[in-house]
């Protein structure tokens, strides 16, 4: 198809020189076969010209095109963790136009510890490590963002709480059986709420998703908890 629409424009530039040339000489040069040919001939080279011009222009404007887009996807990634970042959240939020959709508070536990005895290093393997295990349970159409610190938050579309607390519990489940050694294992705590069940805008479910997840904190850790 690319090839197709060069060869169009290629074939409408050289139509387009051959008219200028046939103008030109009706109007200004005496009817000689010559020149008739002369102008023809012209009217192919300068339109080949032009197609190549305007193929250099076109690839440039496709190359700057797809560089933008780059910069752009890579404005809103989380460099360590490769998750959509908070700035893409309230970028998403902010638009969002859904009947239904759940949200999801996920919280790594007891991450401060474990980043003063091991170090700051291994704490960013582990992190980048649930992140990738949370992509992978969740739901194609699902958005995955790192909110900040150990943090992260998922915006489930057309989910309800139910289906949500399921996919939370699984992540839970294999987080706690996720293979860290040499190190401790890790668990998270989850809070869960949904609109329109929970609130009546974004605002309001973030706020119960949060305080879900703090309550997930109070009763243990470890636990998925939905609003209630």
């Amino acid at each position: 198809m690319k090839n197709f629409n060069q060869v169009k424009l290629m074939l409408s530039m050289v139509v387009i020189g051959v008219i200028y040339s046939l103008i030109f000489h009706f109007l200004v040069m005496n009817l000689l076969i010559n020149l008739l040919l002369h102008c023809i001939v012209m009217g192919i080279f300068f339109g080949l010209i032009n197609f190549l011009v305007a193929k250099k222009f076109y690839a440039s404007y496709t190359l700057l095109k797809v560089t933008n887009k780059d910069l752009k996807d890579q404005a809103q990634l989380d460099k360590l963790t490769g998750l959509l970042n908070r700035r893409r959240f309230d970028e998403d939020i902010q638009q969002l136009d859904a009947d239904e959709f759940s949200l999801m508070f996920i919280d790594i536990d007891n991450f401060r510890d474990f980043n003063n005895k091991y170090g700051h290093n291994i704490g960013d393997q582990v992190l980048t490590k649930v992140s990738q295990l949370i992509t992978n349970r969740v739901r194609p159409q699902d958005c995955v963002y790192r909110y900040g610190g150990e943090e992260v938050v998922i915006l489930l579309k057309d989910c309800s709480k139910k289906s949500a607390h399921m996919i939370g519990e699984r992540i839970r489940r294999d987080i706690s059986t996720l293979d860290n050694s040499p190190y401790s294992q890790i668990t998270v705590s989850l809070g869960i709420s949904s609109y329109p069940d929970d609130g009546m805008n974004v605002q309001e479910i973030l706020i119960k998703s949060d305080e879900a997840l703090l309550s997930a904190k109070r009763q243990g850790k470890n636990r998925c908890k939905i609003c209630s």
